[in-house]
């Protein structure tokens, strides 16, 4: 039988239960719809926290000072801490895998003017490291340098949202001087910030220079650095770190509100283990529908093979051999696990991609899509299931015994 006529009897065969062929191919169309939007979904949820991720290095440490909680060695309950230069020193001594860093000295709110325009904008010191920290993107001049901050310069890079308050539509802001809470700075460079609550309108001058100009003294109000180390290895010198800050603070080693150390590394490192639990959870799911399905195709298989015992008696008493038996059930089964299966991938396709254009970012769940991966993995599926659903059926039609297939009525 040349392949043309194959496929025509393949159909026929199809046709000749329409509601029964129709049903069976839903279940699987559905069974692969879910799986794929579901796993569509699963990356929406891992690309919104990705991105929110994003705004910081993942490798990034954050030391903040509070009050203290637990009483220890004469520290009152309540005692408020603050940080300083020196423990910046702490850091360099006893974390030894660290990369960049970044101290900031926040002055507080300042009123900042260029000419006539003005406006109230967060002022905070930093370091150049600032820029790796929390993966700062120049648009235009620089971030502030190692040279501004030896040399306490009068420097100044502001967020695109500053830029437009202060200089005029088309007004390069590079070169200019601005009136920074009375203190007169030069504008070095602009850069695009996350358009979150609290970081914009911001304006970051080197944290010496913000020290000196604004009474600081040597405080600071936070320490961020990134580790270039596993996971293990960076708990281990952060807990070196802990030990060493809180007995120069005096404060128990456990209490986390005097002084909080977040470590972003370890905190992504858990969410991306939850994504993981998720899809191995999503494909569970998506695959017991489709198994459903395919349970289906292999029941309807058994029905049609019973149905057509003596025909298959017929073939097999003028010389079919059993392969051409067995490839002719497969054949059919992979006709209906297949043709159902791609509907249902391209309607899942179809709603994923309405639903990325309808639901808003945030800061959990962005840009839900079918990737390549997901759609080879979909279609490997739909074959393997298909083969499988009609091999059973397949070696029960071969085994039939054509003399007795030929007395079935």
């Amino acid at each position: 039988m040349n392949p043309l006529d194959r496929w025509r009897e393949i159909l026929d065969v199809l046709l000749r239960r329409k509601l029964r062929t129709a049903l069976t191919a839903l279940s699987v169309a559905w069974g692969i719809f879910m799986l794929v939007v579901l796993l569509a979904a699963g990356n929406g949820l891992a690309t919104g926290v990705q991105t929110a991720f994003a705004r910081n290095a993942v490798n990034s440490v954050f030391v903040m000072a509070g009050q203290v909680s637990k009483a220890h060695q004469g520290s009152p309950v309540g005692k408020r801490l603050k940080l300083d230069n020196e423990d910046f020193g702490l850091v360099q001594r006893t974390v030894t895998s660290l990369d960049a860093s970044d101290v900031r000295y926040q002055p507080g709110p300042k009123l900042v003017s260029h000419g006539r325009r003005s406006g109230s904008f967060t002022i905070r010191g930093c370091l150049p490291g600032r820029a790796v920290v929390h993966g700062t993107q120049m648009s235009l001049g620089r971030f502030v340098d190692q040279d501004d901050v030896r040399e306490r310069r009068h420097t100044a890079a502001m967020d695109s949202k500053a830029a437009e308050i202060l200089f005029a539509p088309g007004e390069d802001p590079i070169g200019q001087w601005i009136n920074l809470g009375g203190v007169m700075f030069e504008v070095v460079g602009v850069y695009e910030e996350h358009e979150t609550e609290g970081q914009t309108n911001m304006i970051y001058i080197p944290e010496t220079t913000a020290q000196t100009a604004f009474a600081g003294g040597t405080m600071v109000h936070q320490i961020a650095f990134t580790v270039d180390a596993g996971l293990s290895e960076s708990q281990a010198q952060l807990a070196d770190f802990r030990m060493a800050i809180t007995g120069r603070k005096n404060v128990a080693p456990d209490d986390d509100r005097a002084i909080h150390i977040g470590n972003t590394q370890e905190s992504y490192e858990k969410i991306m283990a939850l994504f993981r639990g998720i899809r191995g959870f999503v494909w569970l799911i998506g695959l017991g529908t489709v198994l459903a399905g395919i349970v289906g195709v292999s029941n309807i298989m058994l029905i049609s093979v019973s149905e057509r015992t003596r025909e298959i008696g017929v073939r097999k008493a003028i010389g079919a051999p059993p392969s051409t038996i067995v490839r002719m059930i497969v054949e059919e089964a992979l006709v209906i696990t297949c043709a159902s299966g791609y509907l249902g991938l391209v309607a899942a396709v179809a709603v994923v991609n309405v639903a990325a254009r309808l639901i808003p970012k945030t800061d959990y769940f962005a840009n839900p899509d079918v990737n390549l991966g997901i759609g080879l993995a979909a279609t490997g599926l739909l074959v393997v299931a298909g083969t499988l659903a009609g091999l059973f059926p397949a070696l029960r039609a071969a085994r039939i015994n054509p003399i007795a297939a030929l007395r079935v009525e």
